[in-house]
């Protein structure tokens, strides 16, 4: 990946403003936080969001710390018009690559992404690609507008892939499916994403980050115990047969019945229905 420098916060056309970078490099990740969302960027839109060794370093510091805070939900973006077209591959020079143990760490943003107990969105307007669709792939939800393409397009530079594509794929569109977007990996429209499974909503691109914001505000308003616990369940029905899982989501489920969540959970179904009943 290129060592190209990130560029320095833009004037955004997106409505989420007050971003701050979120190490002292130069800031190729920012982040704001909204009460419960925590909203991550990924800033180069001049180079329509390629990505480098400093990005990919600060994306995993910026998600180090996530799962032991009280975030609920963390929203993935891409500045201006794009969420991120992979590695950047006409920053100059070829560089040498990194090693395993200078870059080896950051390459865990997506194990992150996917196992945080909090909820993960990406939200994923014009080019995602490569190392990009990777981080996508393992967050819970992919909602894209409906001009987003998507392309593994490992292949196409003479790379075998990273980000853990190739572990999301599979378990998103299935074996057969994957293999074909890895082996021959054209580029994508909304649509198609949406119809094979992998995009989970499209929205038009000008409503994109407004009704990302929407469902993120929604789930965040949710008793953090119930959410998490969920999310916990997810994960364990990944690796559990299902007898194994049965008794893992039995205790979790006894366990939240048993807490303030339940009550205050019902409480608010009540207002609300009688709230659309007025």
């Amino acid at each position: 990946m290129s060592r190209k420098g990130c560029s320095a916060p833009t004037r955004d056309r997106q409505p989420w403003t007050k971003l701050r970078p979120m190490t002292d490099l130069e800031p190729c990740v920012l982040s704001e936080r909204r009460g419960p969302v925590l909203i991550i960027t990924l800033n180069r839109p001049g180079r329509r969001n390629g990505i480098t060794v400093d990005m990919c370093r600060q994306l995993h510091q910026a998600l180090l710390p996530v799962p032991a805070s009280d975030v609920r939900v963390v929203v993935l973006r891409g500045a201006g018009d794009d969420f991120s077209v992979g590695a950047d591959l006409t920053g100059g020079e070829p560089t040498q690559t990194p090693s395993l143990e200078q870059l080896g760490p950051a390459y865990h943003a997506s194990t992150l992404l996917h196992s945080m107990p909090q909820v993960t969105i990406a939200a994923i307007d014009g080019g995602c690609a490569g190392a990009a669709l990777g981080w996508a792939c393992a967050c819970d939800f992919r909602f894209a507008s409906d001009r987003a393409k998507f392309a593994t397009a490992f292949l196409k530079v003479g790379v075998s892939g990273d980000m853990g594509l190739v572990w999301s794929l599979q378990r998103l569109v299935g074996g057969s499916r994957a293999r074909e977007l890895l082996f021959f990996p054209e580029k994508i429209a909304a649509d198609e994403a949406l119809a094979m499974g992998l995009v989970t909503r499209v929205f038009a691109s000008v409503d994109l980050h407004a009704e990302v914001l929407a469902l993120a505000g929604e789930l965040g308003d949710h008793h953090p115990f119930p959410l998490r616990t969920m999310k916990a369940n997810i994960l364990s029905a990944e690796r559990m047969d299902i007898g194994e899982y049965i008794e893992v989501e039995s205790a979790r489920h006894l366990h939240v019945a048993a807490s303030p969540s339940l009550r205050q959970g019902i409480e608010a179904f009540v207002r609300a229905r009688a709230d659309n009943l007025e």
